[in-house]
């Protein structure tokens, strides 16, 4: 968890300011508010998740909430740099993987990776046959 928000933390500016798409100002919110009902929520809903995903910056939202702690995990290729500096209890996999399982915890790279990284989660759920089926007929 990053404790005391993320503000005073330059390379911020440049991990959230570089990105297209997304809202790095309501992200910065969220991450500055630690006690946050939308923490609180993620936290509610790990207990008795099977798994807890995320995609792109989603990765970000789950270590500061504490989540990622002690875990593996992808995350946008532009996040790596500030990433261990604001996450430090948070493994950051080499090499930009489409998507990281570590135990229950499953997150994706950028948001064209959600696509491999719903196909896994299928795989995980209902098994290999039913992700090819979707697969298939999603034309991926």
């Amino acid at each position: 968890m990053l404790s005391g928000g993320w503000n005073g933390h330059r390379s911020i500016d440049r991990c959230l300011g570089a990105r297209e798409g997304g809202d790095p100002d309501a992200l910065t919110e969220i991450i500055n508010d630690p006690p946050s009902t939308y923490f609180e929520f993620l936290t509610r809903q790990a207990a008795g998740a099977k798994y807890m995903c995320s995609v792109c910056e989603g990765a970000m939202l789950f270590a500061a909430s504490g989540l990622l702690d002690g875990h593996w995990a992808a995350t946008h290729w532009d996040f790596l740099e500030c990433f261990p500096t604001l996450f430090p209890k948070v493994k950051v996999a080499d090499g930009h993987p489409r998507f990281v399982l570590d135990r229950n915890r499953l997150t994706g790279g950028g948001i064209s990776a959600g696509l491999d990284e719903a196909l896994m989660l299928i795989t995980l759920l209902g098994g290999t046959e039913l992700a090819r089926q979707v697969q298939q007929n999603t034309q991926y």
